[in-house]
This record gives structure tokens, C-alpha cells and sequence, in this order.
């Protein structure tokens, strides 16, 4: 399985809508972190009705990771388990949930990521789920073990000038850290040509390619997706099952196969994902 990661320059390019969509169509386990140095907004946004409900918690996040493992250097996988937590929309996904604040991320600093780097990459190798982490916008605090570590990172990008400008140097910068074969474009788009545009602008690939769908964003930023696989008439939701599908074959070419969210094979895999991370449930 596979690490793959997203982040963005500036602007509001959808990066956290565009992994809460993917996580919650994706074809078989997958493990969610939210590293967003700024604050995260995947517990309360994405998942926040069960936030609000009790069935989950901030007291399991990113920040109880660290701290947990702040004597330690390498991280096995299980060590994830204590701190994730079961998404009820979509019981294939579990989430590790991000910051509060800025002096969290300071708290946290390069080892604690690099730490999670190191538990992701032995949890997404042991054969059990791919992760997908939100990894925020580009800056002084920004995540760098989670983008060098990963299979594969997709920079969030509008098709506009300033999306455009603004995100050059942040390409410019994973090259000098990311092999170049393992940087893509996660575009926000009316048309297929607007993404190779970007793309040609970028010098990099299209690796995601998602509707510019507004109410269909909302269901997973303010978290009404409650049921997002019956959500069938928006355009997001659809081209976000299609996109998953692919994304999931391309970091897992060998796979032979690809169980949907509710199969007895994802069962399986999601029990064995992190058996002890029932909490809130």
C-alpha cells in the first residue's frame, strides 16, 4: 500500500476537501492524518457531527501522538493505534486528527513528524491500508518528513493565474526533497483542459481531478456527508469515486484487487488496520 500526500501553496485550493472526499470513496483501508500545521479541519469539519455527538474526540490526535512517542525514535505502527479513530460515514477509513494551533505544531516539531512518517511508512508497507495525509499549506512549519517519506504528493492548485504563480515555488521546492516522478497536481477544475494547462504550467503531472462543485464540497468540509456514497447526483462525489479508484491502482499497480468499502476483504483489512482503535465508538 501507499503514502500519498497533499498540500498546497496559498489561496484555498480544497486540499481538505479533496482528501475527505478520496478517503471517503476509496476502494478498501485507508488511514486519514491530518497534519496541517496551521489547525486542522478534518475532525471538525468532515467529521464534526460526530465530534459534536461524542463518538469522537479531540483528545485522540496528531498532538497525543507526539506526545506519546517523544522518547522514541522510530515508530512502529501500532503505535498509531491509540490515536486514530473510526469515521462513521465511511467505515473503511480511520482518522488521525490534527492541531489545534500553531503552538501544537511548534510543540510537535520535526522529530514528532518524522516520527509519523515513520509509523505511516511501516503501516502503509505492512501490506494493510494506504494513508492519505493533509499536510496543509507550504510554510515555515510544514510537515517535510510526511512529503519526503511519502509514495507520491499532489499539490492542491486552482486554474488561475494566482494559484498558478503562487504555487511554482513550491514545486520547485519538493524537487529538492521528492523524487521527481513522485509529484502530481490535485486539481480543482470545470474542464479537463484547465488541468493540463495547470499541469503544463507546473512542469509536473495531473494526479487527481476533481469538479469545481461547490455544494458537494460542503458535504465533506462542514460535515454533512453523513451518508456520501448515497450522494450520487453530485459531480464531486462522482468523479471523486472515479478518481479514488484510480489513484489507489496507480500507487498499487500490483493489487489484484480492489474491494469496495463495505466487502468482506475490506472488512478484513480495516479489523487488522488498528484493532485497538475503537475509541469513541
Amino acid at each position: 500500500m501507499a503514502v500519498i500526500s497533499f498540500l498546497s501553496a496559498k489561496c484555498a485550493p480544497g486540499v481538505t476537501t479533496t482528501v475527505a472526499a478520496l478517503a471517503a470513496l476509496w476502494p478498501g483501508p485507508v488511514l486519514v492524518i491530518d497534519a496541517d500545521p496551521d489547525g486542522g479541519d478534518l475532525l471538525s469539519g468532515w467529521a464534526g457531527p460526530w465530534l459534536v455527538d461524542g463518538h469522537m474526540g479531540a483528545d485522540k490526535s496528531v498532538v497525543s501522538f507526539a506526545s506519546s512517542t517523544r522518547h522514541m525514535t522510530a515508530i512502529p505502527a501500532e503505535g498509531l493505534a491509540d490515536h486514530v479513530q473510526l469515521v462513521l460515514s465511511s467505515p473503511h477509513v480511520r482518522l488521525l486528527s490534527g492541531v489545534t494551533s500553531r503552538a501544537q505544531a511548534q510543540a510537535i516539531g520535526v522529530e514528532g513528524w518524522r516520527r509519523l512518517a515513520s509509523a505511516a511508512v511501516e503501516l502503509s508497507t505492512s501490506g494493510e491500508p494506504d494513508v492519505l495525509v493533509d499536510a496543509g499549506r507550504w510554510g515555515a512549519q510544514t510537515p517535510w518528513p510526511l512529503l519526503s517519506d511519502a509514495d507520491l504528493v499532489l499539490v492542491g492548485v486552482r486554474p488561475t493565474l494566482r494559484h498558478v504563480t503562487a504555487t511554482l515555488p513550491l514545486v520547485d521546492a519538493l524537487r529538492e526533497s521528492v523524487a521527481a516522478e513522485r509529484i502530481g497536481a490535485a486539481v480543482s477544475v470545470t474542464t479537463s483542459r484547465e488541468a493540463d494547462n495547470v499541469a503544463e504550467a507546473l512542469g509536473i503531472p495531473v494526479g487527481v481531478e476533481l469538479p469545481d462543485d461547490p455544494a458537494g464540497a460542503r458535504m465533506f468540509s462542514d460535515g454533512s456527508a453523513t451518508h456520501p456514497v448515497a450522494n450520487r447526483r453530485s459531480p464531486l462525489v462522482r468523479t471523486a469515486s472515479t478518481a479514488a479508484r484510480r489513484l489507489h491502482h496507480r500507487v498499487n499497480p500490483h493489487s489484484s484487487t480492489r474491494p469496495e468499502p463495505h466487502s468482506d476483504a475490506t472488512q478484513a483489512a480495516r479489523r487488522a488496520l488498528v484493532a485497538t482503535s475503537t475509541g469513541g465508538q
